[in-house]
């Protein structure tokens, strides 16, 4: 298992407010500062949608842009294919988004911080470690 944690967007999102977990802030905090958070692009464009206004943007993209990229790759969509499959076998419908962030996390070895319960179901039946803060 890698050190690295992909924080996924319900993550990041609940600690940009101040009424955020503050176990995930402090947790979040100690990984950046330790050069352990990566990302990909899908969590980049999905927080970057959010931006309110251009400034926002900016500011955000900019703080995103020093992590490590995890990109999908063939062997990423051939894990997301399975998992998909296998999820709708045993009766659980996850958004394709959670599983391609589950299966670039599986392929790499990635632990992810998460607040989606979308992800707590997914990343128990692929086998993924996550740090859930719901």
């Amino acid at each position: 298992m890698s050190d690295k944690i992909l924080v996924d967007t319900s993550a990041w999102i609940l600690s940009f407010k101040d009424s955020g977990n503050q176990k995930l802030k402090d947790c979040l905090i100690e990984a950046i500062d330790s050069d352990r958070v990566v990302t990909t692009n899908i969590i980049i464009l999905e927080l970057l949608q959010g931006c309110k206004n251009k400034k926002e943007y900016e500011s955000l993209k900019s703080r995103l842009d020093v992590l490590p990229l995890y990109k999908l790759t063939e062997n990423t969509w051939t894990i997301a294919y399975e998992t998909g499959f296998i999820l709708r076998r045993k009766g659980i419908t996850a958004p394709t988004v959670d599983i391609m962030i589950s299966s670039i996390a599986k392929e790499n070895m990635l632990a992810i911080f998460h607040h989606d319960n979308h992800l707590k179901n997914i990343s128990h039946e692929m086998g993924i470690k996550t740090v859930d803060f719901l």
